[in-house]
């Protein structure tokens, strides 16, 4: 009798400890989806996507091909995000960064995260990040234009240096 009350108490002991792990995940799992929620992932993801079609669509331009080259690119191009919007889309990402986010931050981290996003500075944050991100973009691609000539500079000396 004393063995079968062993193995029951045992049972018990690890479904209870299941069942606070199972409650520990649920409520990080929360914490996190109500991050992703003041955070507006969905929607940054949308503009990462937007931004992404845009340099696409420039690269192209820039290509210098005749009008059905220049169609064909686009043609592509438009295929080729399709793929990448449905393959890196939020619904089917959302978990995979719920893991991550789970694997990288303390309960208490979470919280503290939370409590500044719920925050006026927190959501200032928040709601300026894509204008910050967008002027961002635009301080890089200046710097990039402004050193363009140079970079190319360096090329055709590389090219003329090793052509034989």
């Amino acid at each position: 009798m004393k063995l079968k009350s062993a193995v029951l108490i045992s049972s018990i002991a690890l479904l209870l400890t299941a069942s606070g792990a199972l409650a520990q995940d649920a409520a990080r799992k929360a914490k996190i989806e109500e991050m992703f929620r003041l955070m507006n992932i969905d929607r940054m993801m949308q503009q990462v996507m937007s931004q992404m079609k845009a340099m696409t669509e420039q690269q192209i331009s820039g290509m210098k091909l005749p009008p059905e080259g220049q169609a064909a690119a686009q043609e592509s191009q438009g295929r080729i995000m399709e793929l990448v919007a449905e393959r890196m889309s939020w619904e089917k990402m959302k978990p995979a960064y719920i893991q991550l986010y789970s694997e990288v931050f303390t309960d208490e981290e979470l919280d503290g995260i939370l409590a500044f996003y719920r925050s006026p500075a927190g959501r200032a944050m928040l709601e300026k990040t894509p204008l910050l991100m967008t002027k961002a973009m635009a301080l890089v691609q200046k710097q990039m234009g402004d050193i363009q000539p140079e970079i190319e500079k360096m090329m055709k000396e590389l090219d003329a240096k090793y052509k034989k």
